[in-house]
């Protein structure tokens, strides 16, 4: 990402990637390092919620079979204090993973703005004659903001998520082998659908940011030129443009919105879809006292607890591309090269 810069520009918004994914992330891991304490703070109360989170439904099981069904409620005694405790921790554990990926995303955004700063007082000033400041303005505000999001949700989903649908495989597995596999047999048609659906929603997203720092970028250089618009009877034009720009970025909200309202409904539909599945053969399968009643519950929850992770693996992907193209640049304005350097401070001119 070194050598010469590029300016922030309506083409440099549409720019791909050009930087792999590790050599970013490693660079980054070194604004994460100092804080790499709180980050395994963090994945461990990630972990231990997860198999808190899973511990519930194969609870319920137990209370089903061995307490409902055998009429011994007083058994009830111990598993009710049982279940309040795995739920106590699991909220307890929720809590420590976004109170410390807090830390980490506010302290490494902090970092790099703060190292940002430094770069646009020694920049060029070159730099700013052929860059449209309004973009400038938005790598450390837009762009770091993503970082942020990322670091405190899109990471923690990443691993919250990769651990439940694991967690819950095993577990379903371990149940009954046979109905495992037909519910998973529906996982790659609904994986298909939603990556399909975000697919086009990752494309939509895109022109939304690329229209709203257009937006920006007109509203700033309108807003710094004011005199000289006014000195030039200019205010027409200048309206006009901006409602062009706006205009622009309706738009592409709107087309954002219309994406976004049809995305649950479906994503609702495929898990019902899925839920019917289960309880078909489930049934079946309770019938013939292959499977009890608590198993084919404890098999719906289940069902839960990896379709809508995966499903948040496929959203999380577009948050992390989102994310890299941030950083990506982020880090072309700190390499930005710095055409005039400030000389030696023993030759340095001293002004009186």
């Amino acid at each position: 990402m070194s050598g010469p810069w590029r300016a922030f520009s309506a083409q440099e918004e549409e720019r791909k990637r050009t930087v792999p994914d590790t050599v970013l992330i490693k660079r980054l891991y070194n604004y994460v390092k100092p804080f790499r304490r709180n980050l395994a703070i963090a994945i461990i109360a990630i972990v231990l919620s997860s198999l808190t989170g899973l511990a519930a439904p194969y609870m319920h099981k137990v209370a089903i079979d061995q307490i409902i069904q055998t009429g011994e409620l007083t058994n009830f005694l111990w598993w009710i204090p049982l279940f309040a405790l795995v739920v106590l921790c699991n909220f307890l554990f929720q809590h420590v993973q976004i109170f410390q990926m807090r830390i980490v995303g506010e302290n490494v955004v902090s970092l790099i703005r703060d190292e940002i700063m430094e770069k646009l007082q020694v920049i060029s000033l070159r730099y700013f004659s052929e860059s449209e400041m309004g973009r400038i303005i938005s790598r450390p505000i837009n762009d770091a903001n993503n970082l942020r999001i990322f670091l405190r949700m899109g990471f923690t989903s990443i691993l919250l998520d990769t651990s439940s649908i694991l967690g819950a495989f095993v577990i379903m597995f371990m149940l009954d082998f046979e109905l495992t596999l037909i519910a998973l047999s529906f996982i790659p048609l609904a994986i298909v659908v939603v990556w399909l659906l975000g697919r086009y929603s990752r494309r939509v997203y895109r022109k939304t940011l690329s229209t709203l720092a257009g937006l920006t970028a007109r509203m700033q250089e309108d807003a710094s030129g004011i005199k000289i618009i006014q000195s030039f009877v200019q205010e027409d034009r200048a309206r006009k443009r901006f409602e062009e720009a706006q205009e622009e970025n309706v738009k592409a909200n709107k087309r954002a919105l219309l994406v976004s309202s049809a995305y649950q409904p479906v994503v609702i539909m495929m898990r019902i879809i899925g839920s019917l599945l289960i309880l078909w053969y489930g049934a079946i399968f309770v019938g013939s006292g292959a499977i009890t009643i608590g198993t084919l519950v404890a098999f719906i929850e289940y069902q839960f607890s990896y379709f809508m992770p995966l499903v948040d693996l496929v959203n999380v992907a577009d948050q992390y591309n989102s994310a890299m193209a941030a950083v990506e640049r982020l880090f072309d304005l700190i390499d930005a090269e710095i055409e005039v350097v400030e000389p030696p401070p023993e030759i340095a001119v001293e002004l009186k």
